[in-house]
């Protein structure tokens, strides 16, 4: 696959068919992943990658800690701009109408949410993970390994999607998947071969026209 194809052919993926994903396969995602750009060569990630009956351990903990109101263990911020929130706003509504769920069904938003929490029922989830002692600045290179996983395993046919959703609640994790402390959750990937019969995986979010987010200077 030319990188291009892989780039334009990327999407989230919310839901995968019930085949698993062998470790080799994933260790040659991550392989590829891991030659991401990395500031002063330091590859500050590490992963924790859950399949079989610790990721069916760590779903149920999820949905326990959500159904109880339990409080997020990470909680990211809201956009801080009506242009942003609108970009957020036009996926969402995209997303449930795909899933026939009306805006006053609070049943099928619920279970909506849910799938978030279980990692959107996916056979594997990779954890990406980096040191507690790393300033915020290297999560540049977490972002860029992250990008080199997914367009790595859309190349293996896979589908991925990150989500922030994964790393909510952290305390199961890190005692299913034995995750220590001084590391850093910051993100988590559903993997898996996409089931193309399901509605929101249908669905592509679009994109600004590069020219109006792009100051050109001496062009």
């Amino acid at each position: 696959m030319e990188l291009k194809d892989a780039v334009l052919m990327r999407h989230s993926v919310r839901g995968y068919t019930h085949q698993p994903v062998d470790r080799e396969t994933i260790r040659q995602v991550l392989e590829l992943g891991t030659r991401a750009v990395s500031g002063v060569n330091s590859q500050p990630w590490e992963f924790a990658v859950a399949a079989g009956e610790p990721l069916q351990r760590l779903k149920e903990y999820n949905m326990a800690a959500l159904r109880s109101g339990q409080e997020a263990d990470q909680v990211f911020g809201e956009l801080p701009d009506i242009k942003y929130l609108n970009r957020s706003r036009t996926i969402g509504k995209a997303l449930l109408g795909a899933m026939k769920i009306g805006r006053e069904d609070r049943e099928g938003r619920l279970w909506w949410s849910e799938r978030g929490y279980r990692f959107f029922d996916a056979p594997a989830v990779i954890f990406v993970l980096m040191p507690k002692t790393f300033a915020d600045s290297f999560l540049l290179d977490i972002g860029c390994v992250t990008q080199n996983i997914i367009l790595a395993a859309a190349d293996l046919g896979l589908g991925t999607c990150v989500e922030e959703q994964a790393v909510s609640y952290q305390k199961g994790a890190r005692e299913i998947l034995g995750i220590p402390e001084d590391m850093r959750m910051v993100t988590g990937i559903a993997i898996g071969y996409e089931d193309p019969d399901f509605a929101a995986n249908h669905v592509r979010s679009d994109r600004e026209d590069v020219d109006t987010i792009t100051n050109w200077c001496g062009f």
